[in-house]
């Protein structure tokens, strides 16, 4: 087995993303948690949400009364929208680049042709993308928790755990959706393609699902995280679960579609 070379080697590869990915983050948080006291106390959170249409409201899953609070705050711009963004972008590359760009590329033949097996490769990238994105997450929280006294945002230690947990398993789902798609396909496009229309669908179910259906929302993967507001009720252990064995699943697949298949010349 030739796994641990291997991660290393990828991890080395990563430092450089991982380093702009986490000053990026880092940036959204610095940007918009400080300013909660003032808007709070202005009133200026509610006047923007009320200036703006229901459906956009509606889209975003924006509540005025729950904006007013440091907890419906912190979740809403970083968690739910600017920080998920990013995480969700990074993580859907990583898992797209990590089997099938690489095979795309050629290196991946290379690599399997010295003595290295196909199982141990898989499980090498695998566990490089969770780091990466365990990695990342929990920087984001570590942030947001940094800024929680200055910005008067009252958020609890089980509050930011709960929502650090839920964040982490719903990004990395959906990485896994494109490293399961790129392992068993070997296209790159093809699995970046998939996993953004797992997340924009999932994401429009969560928010917009209950006016077709009261039990819509519940099929999504962000609801399996964010439905039960973690952040302030804190972790939620049915959500986590269907995200884990999400997860789970995904990776079992990429491993019988990827040992089963002839790779791309």
């Amino acid at each position: 087995m030739n796994t641990l070379p291997v991660y290393r080697r990828r991890m080395a590869d990563s430092r450089r993303a991982l380093f702009g990915w986490g000053l990026g983050l880092a940036g959204v948080c610095a940007l918009y948690l400080p300013l909660f006291p003032s808007m709070r106390d202005s009133g200026l959170i509610g006047d923007k949400l009320q200036a703006m249409p229901a459906g956009m409201l509606d889209s975003f899953g924006l509540d005025i009364l729950t904006m007013s609070t440091g907890w419906g705050y912190a979740h809403q711009t970083v968690f739910a929208m600017l920080g998920m963004l990013l995480l969700l972008v990074f993580g859907i590359i990583q898992g797209a680049r990590a089997i099938a760009g690489e095979e795309e590329s050629g290196s991946l033949e290379l690599l399997l042709a010295h003595a290295t097996d196909r199982t141990s490769v898989l499980t090498a990238r695998l566990l490089a993308v969770v780091t990466c994105v365990i990695g990342l997450v929990a920087l984001l929280v570590a942030v947001v928790a940094a800024l929680n006294t200055p910005s008067e945002l009252s958020l609890t230690a089980e509050g930011l755990l709960g929502e650090g947990a839920a964040l982490g398993l719903l990004v990395l789902l959906h990485a896994l959706v494109a490293f399961t798609v790129g392992a068993v396909t070997g296209r790159r496009s093809l699995a970046t393609a998939v996993a953004s229309i797992v997340a924009v669908l999932g994401w429009f179910v969560h928010n917009m699902g209950a006016k077709i259906d009261d039990r819509l929302p519940d099929l999504s993967p962000f609801h399996w995280a964010y439905g039960a507001t973690p952040l302030h009720s804190g972790p939620d252990g049915a959500g986590l679960l269907w995200l884990a064995v999400a997860c789970v699943v995904l990776a079992v697949l990429a491993y019988l579609g990827f040992t089963r298949r002839d790779l791309r010349a």
